[in-house]
C-alpha cells in the first residue's frame, strides 16, 4: 500500500493521502526502497484468498510464509500479532528452494489461535503483512439430483467438484464448481435434462436447391446427413451434430450445380458430347480409321464434378483382315495391336494355301494376305501366255 492506511473525515474532507495498492514484483525485483514480496506454501491442507486479503487456512494445514530479501543485506525478521506459539523461522533450507533470498516463517499444523497477522520486516525498515485467518470453512453439502453424477463428495474449502450425466442426458449449467472460503459454492449445481434438436435451419439457395437433411437422432450428440439432388454436389460439412444447447452445430452446407472441365479429345481420335458438361453427362470416345482404343470409350460427369474415367489413348492397330472360307482364326477382333499375330487353320479334309499366320506390322498394315483353304484333289485351271488352258494336278 502506498498512502494512508486510516483517514479520517475532518471539516468535509479526508486526512491523509489517498491509498493505493501496486503489485509486489517476484522477479528479480529485491530493492532495498520497496517492500518485500512474500511467497506462500502450504501442505497436509487447503488454503484460499478470502476477498478482503486475507488468508484463509483450513486447520491441521502447514503454511510456510518466505519474505524475498537478499541475504547479504541482513537479515529480515518476522512480528506477530500474538504470542500463542514460538513460530519456527530462518532462511529456507529445502531442497529446491533459496537459502540466500528466502526468510521462512513456518505455522505447522495450524490451529483456529494461530490466526492474526505476520509480518516480515527488512533490515530497511519496510514491511508486508500477511492477514492470517485459521478456519474450518465447508461449503453445504451436494445433493445430487437423479442422473447428476459428482466427481466426490467432499466440501472442504478448495474441493474441485466435476459433474457429468450418467442417463445420456445434457448437463445443463457449469460442469465444475469450487467450495470458496466464503463457505458457498461458485456456482450453482447443474441439472440433468433430456435436450432434442429441432429441424435443421437450412434455407433454400437462389437457385432452389437446398441440401436435403436425413436426421438420424435429434439427441444431444445425434447426427443429422446432408445430401443434394442430382446434378447438384454438397459445399461444406456432410453432417451437424446436435448440441447441449438443443441446437444444431453450424456451419451448414449448401448445393452448387455440379459441372465437369472438358476432357478433351484423344490423340488420332475424337469426342462426341457438347459442354458444359453437369452431372450425368456423359462423353464418347472415338478412334480414326486404322486406329484401336486403349481405355474406356464412354466416361460420365459425377456428382463431386469428376469424370468417372480418364482419357483414353487411340493407338494405331490392323483392322479385323477377313476370314479364311472354310477356315478358322485364332482371334477375331475389330482391331490388332502392333507386334500381334493371328494363326489360321482349315477344315478337316482341306489344305491351307498361303501363309499360315500373320503379324501386325508398325505401319498398321498385315504382313501377308490371308491364306485360303482349298480342296487338295481339286484341278486348278489356269491359261498360260498365250491364251492356252492348262490344268495343275
Amino acid at each position: 500500500m502506498i498512502g494512508t492506511s486510516v483517514r479520517t473525515c475532518v471539516r468535509s474532507e479526508w486526512s491523509g493521502q489517498k491509498p493505493s495498492c501496486f503489485g509486489l514484483n517476484q522477479e528479480n525485483d529485491y530493492a532495498m526502497e520497496k517492500p518485500p514480496t512474500i511467497l506462500i506454501r502450504h501442505q497436509n491442507g487447503p488454503i484460499a484468498q478470502s476477498n478482503d486479503g486475507k488468508l484463509i487456512v483450513y486447520p491441521g494445514t502447514t503454511v510456510h510464509l518466505e519474505c524475498l530479501w537478499m541475504r547479504r543485506f541482513g537479515n529480515p525478521k518476522w512480528n506477530v500479532s500474538h504470542d500463542y506459539r514460538k513460530y519456527p523461522e530462518g532462511w529456507s533450507s529445502d531442497e529446491g528452494r533459496d537459502p540466500q533470498l528466502e526468510f521462512r516463517i513456518s505455522i505447522m499444523h495450524a490451529v483456529k489461535d494461530d490466526s492474526g497477522s505476520f509480518t516480515c520486516v527488512t533490515p530497511a525498515r519496510h514491511t508486508h503483512t500477511v492477514e492470517v485467518v485459521v478456519k474450518a470453512v465447508h461449503c453445504n453439502e451436494i445433493q445430487v439430483r437423479r442422473g447428476l453424477s459428482a466427481s466426490t463428495t467432499e466440501t472442504m474449502m478448495g474441493t474441485r467438484v466435476l459433474f457429468s450425466c450418467t442417463n445420456g442426458n445434457a448437463l445443463i449449467g457449469t460442469p465444475e464448481i469450487t467450495c470458496l472460503p466464503s463457505g458457498n459454492w461458485s456456482a450453482p449445481l447443474p441439472v440433468c435434462e433430456s435436450v432434442e434438436c429441432g429441424e435443421v435451419p437450412i434455407a433454400p439457395n437462389s437457385n432452389g436447391s437446398a441440401p436435403r437433411v436425413a436426421i438420424l437422432s435429434r439427441e444431444v450428440g445425434g447426427r443429422a446427413a446432408f445430401s443434394c439432388p442430382p446434378g447438384y454436389g454438397l459445399r461444406g460439412p456432410s453432417e451437424a451434430i446436435c448440441l447441449p444447447t438443443g441446437e444444431w452445430g453450424g456451419p451448414f452446407p449448401s448445393c452448387v450445380e455440379v459441372q465437369c472441365f472438358h476432357p478433351g479429345a484423344p490423340q488420332n481420335g475424337y469426342a462426341q458430347g457438347t459442354p458444359p458438361y453437369r452431372a450425368g453427362d456423359v462423353v464418347q470416345f472415338n478412334c480414326n480409321p486404322e486406329y484401336m482404343m486403349q481405355g474406356q470409350p464412354i466416361i460420365a460427369c459425377q456428382d463431386n464434378g469428376r469424370w468417372s474415367g480418364g482419357l483414353p489413348k487411340c493407338v494405331q492397330a490392323c483392322s479385323y483382315p477377313g476370314t479364311a472360307i472354310s477356315g478358322r482364326m485364332s482371334s477375331v477382333k475389330f482391331y490388332y495391336s502392333i507386334g500381334e499375330s493371328i494363326t489360321f487353320t482349315c477344315d478337316a479334309g482341306l489344305e491351307l494355301r498361303g501363309a499360315k499366320m500373320l503379324k501386325c506390322l508398325k505401319n498398321g498394315k498385315w504382313s501377308n494376305a490371308i491364306p485360303t483353304c482349298v480342296n487338295p484333289d481339286a484341278v486348278n485351271v489356269r491359261t498360260d501366255a498365250k491364251g492356252v488352258f492348262k490344268r495343275d494336278n
